[in-house]
């Protein structure tokens, strides 16, 4: 038996018998050493990558239904229609079915690359210039690459924290729309036009979500100065407690009307305000209706809006 390491190109050009004992030695200590470690490396990186997975998934679901119980607990859904709470329910499983995969695919790479290096280390590679080949590679490539991964760390933190959702009316100040999608890169908002905005996540800094908890139908009325305001303030009471009690808006109003008084008076106008707190998303449809109501009580009450006032210009 050969105690020198032995020439591949020799045993390969002219092998003897105990050349080639010698190898299949070499080759069996291995297997029952190194061999051996190896593929209790990759079992055991199978069974805690599928542990790892199956945990984050559980983990994940669980929070979506503990979420959905203390709401229903606290109260905090009482005032949603079954359509909201549906739509609720929706975007807390599409959150959590995003994070798990995120998770589990952060998870996966971490438990193989540490694989891989023990895998590299019992096959006789010297890993010490290897990790610090990577570490160089990680900073090089961290440096170029801090736009990417501002924008990866804010798209986790506004899916973690739900700040929006696929279906939700949003104003990132860049655009403003109903969202499209969500990944960890950038956040896509269709605007009123069709228009596709990309809104990368590092740069989102401000976020007005118009679908949550609650919406507000707004009417604000420029009202004839001459106009009686008691008989106005009656029309608007009529006008919108019937609309309340119409079972086609009723599920869409959530409370009663808050109608003000005088907000803005000059010679030729004074205006009025009604709200009506509807579920998120109906407010349009609402404040559509509740304008072609008002503005037929004001014609059958004989009630004059204020008419648009013109500014002259003198030529000299």
């Amino acid at each position: 038996m050969l105690d020198a390491p032995l020439d591949p190109g020799q045993l390969l050009s002219s092998p003897t018998t105990d050349d080639a004992l010698s190898l299949m030695d070499q080759l069996l200590r291995w297997l029952t050493s190194s061999g051996v470690k190896v593929v209790v490396i990759l079992l055991a990186a199978s069974l805690i990558s599928f542990l790892a997975g199956w945990f984050l998934r559980r983990f994940f679901r669980t929070m979506v239904q503990s979420g959905s119980k203390i709401s229903t607990v606290t109260g905090t859904v009482v005032r949603r229609d079954p359509k909201s709470q549906r739509a609720a329910q929706l975007r807390r499983e599409q959150r959590a079915s995003t994070l798990s995969t995120v998770a589990r695919n952060i998870a996966h790479v971490m438990i193989w690359a540490v694989a891989s290096v023990m895998i590299l280390s019992e096959i006789g590679v010297d890993i010490a210039p290897v990790i610090a080949s990577l570490g160089v590679v990680g900073l090089a490539a961290g440096i170029g690459a801090q736009t990417i991964i501002k924008d990866v760390v804010a798209g986790i933190v506004m899916l973690f924290e739900d700040i929006v959702a696929v279906g939700d009316w949003v104003d990132l100040e860049y655009a403003e729309g109903t969202v499209e999608s969500i990944n960890l890169r950038a956040t896509q908002v269709r605007g009123i036009d069709g228009v596709l905005w990309t809104v990368r996540n590092g740069e989102i800094i401000r976020v007005g979500n118009y679908a949550r908890g609650f919406s507000n139908a707004v009417v604000v009325l420029d009202i004839d100065a001459g106009a009686d305001d008691e008989q106005v303030t009656t029309v608007l009471e009529s006008v919108t407690a019937e609309m309340a009690k119409d079972p086609q808006w009723k599920d869409e109003i959530l409370s009663p009307a808050a109608i003000t008084g005088m907000l803005d008076v000059d010679a030729n106008r004074y205006q009025r305000r009604v709200v009506f707190e509807t579920p998120p998303g109906q407010q349009w449809g609402v404040e559509r209706e509740l304008r072609s109501r008002i503005r037929t009580g004001f014609a059958e009450a004989e009630i004059a809006f204020a008419m648009p006032r013109f500014v002259e210009t003198v030529q000299k």
